[in-house]
Parts: structure tokens; C-alpha cells; sequence
């Protein structure tokens, strides 16, 4: 469960609210005028988060990569190529 409160008592409540959210505490929404502008959030939630995304992004990915090296053996080249174009594309990085 999250806690709500406007931004200018978050402003001056802000080393106390980083170390309630730090220290496990629930997140906080920071309102202005009833309207949610962001979330204080934990250091170990934060990486939480990112982690799930990465996951997300690399499964999205994993299925796209599939996609295309079934269209490639359909149209009978080598699934090589594909692999070869990710090495390539990683040595322009």
C-alpha cells in the first residue's frame, strides 16, 4: 500500500520520507492539486523494478529474435545471418 501527500509537505518532509521509504517503509505518491506526479520508492524496490523490466525486455526481445530467424529459414537463407548481423550491429556500439 502507498501513502499520498502533496509535494510541499513532501518538500519539507524529504530527508524523512527518503528514509522511511529506505528503511522499508510503503512508497509515497506525490500529489499537487489531487493530481499523482511521481513516487518516492526504496533503493532495493527501485532495483526490484528495473530488474522485472529487463527480464520483460529481454523475453520481448528473445521472441522477436525467434520471429526473425523463422522468416530467414522461410525464405532459405542460413539462421546464421541473423547472428552474424547481432554481432555486427553489438561491434558498432
Amino acid at each position: 500500500m502507498e501513502r499520498f501527500l502533496g509535494i510541499e509537505e513532501a518538500r519539507a518532509r524529504l530527508g524523512q520520507l527518503a528514509a522511511d521509504v529506505a528503511s522499508g517503509g510503503e512508497p509515497v505518491v506525490l500529489t499537487k492539486r489531487g493530481h499523482s506526479l511521481a513516487v518516492v520508492i526504496g533503493r532495493d524496490e527501485y532495483s526490484r523494478l528495473k530488474e522485472a523490466a529487463s527480464r520483460l525486455i529481454r523475453q520481448e526481445l528473445d521472441g522477436r529474435l525467434a520471429e526473425v530467424r523463422r522468416k530467414v529459414e522461410e525464405a532459405g537463407l542460413e539462421p546464421s545471418v541473423v547472428d552474424e548481423a547481432i554481432a555486427a550491429a553489438r561491434k558498432l556500439q
